[in-house]
């Protein structure tokens, strides 16, 4: 069971930029990205992050990775802070406004700041804004085989697994399957309401 609870059921306006008790999520901006590098240079990290063929990034690389992942019409990337300082991301893609979908995903970019429960409260703010404020009746994420944080993370706040990719991702010489899980309106409304 999704362990978000809240007197209103999604988030009224007044709570517009989306903050919770420790960590806002903003625009990231270019001042962002000499933070962010290091995530993007650790193959380890990037492993279960990315979906594609995982590498270090160079600056300019990353920036142009990020630019195409909020083009600011059907991909949004926000920058996840603590203190005001960025310690991950997490994005909504492909939003698909005919059908109401679109993928989630986010990564705690901060070591040190990983096991906090960052994740957690990050991807409870955005579901606010995308069921809340963008009326999405889905929202869907992708999970590499193996990466048990991101299942637990995802299984906690409601989402069910609908379906498997086989052998979809190589990672060191083997595949592994690509995990679909999905979180429908309606059921992250009466999660919310208990």
């Amino acid at each position: 069971m999704p362990e978000f609870s809240s007197s209103h059921p999604l988030p009224v306006a007044e709570k517009l930029p989306l903050t919770g008790p420790r960590l806002s999520l903003t625009a990231y901006n270019g001042d962002d990205l000499a933070a962010l590098l290091p995530f993007f240079q650790d193959i380890s990290s990037l492993r279960y992050y990315l979906p594609t063929t995982i590498r270090p990034f160079n600056l300019e690389q990353l920036e142009g990775l990020l630019s195409g992942w909020n083009d600011g019409q059907s991909n949004f990337v926000f920058a996840i802070r603590h203190e005001g300082q960025i310690c991950g991301l997490v994005n909504l893609d492909d939003l698909d406004f005919p059908n109401s979908h679109a993928e989630i995903g986010i990564a705690i970019t901060t070591r040190l700041q990983r096991g906090q429960g960052f994740a957690s409260e990050a991807l409870g703010l955005l579901l606010d804004f995308a069921f809340g404020e963008l009326n999405l009746q889905r929202i869907w994420c992708r999970i590499i085989s193996g990466n048990e944080p991101s299942v637990r993370l995802f299984t906690r706040a409601g989402f069910v697994q609908e379906g498997v990719l086989r052998r979809h991702v190589r990672r060191s010489g083997d595949f592994r399957d690509m995990l679909v899980y999905g979180l429908l309106r309606d059921e992250y409304l009466a999660a919310k309401t208990l």
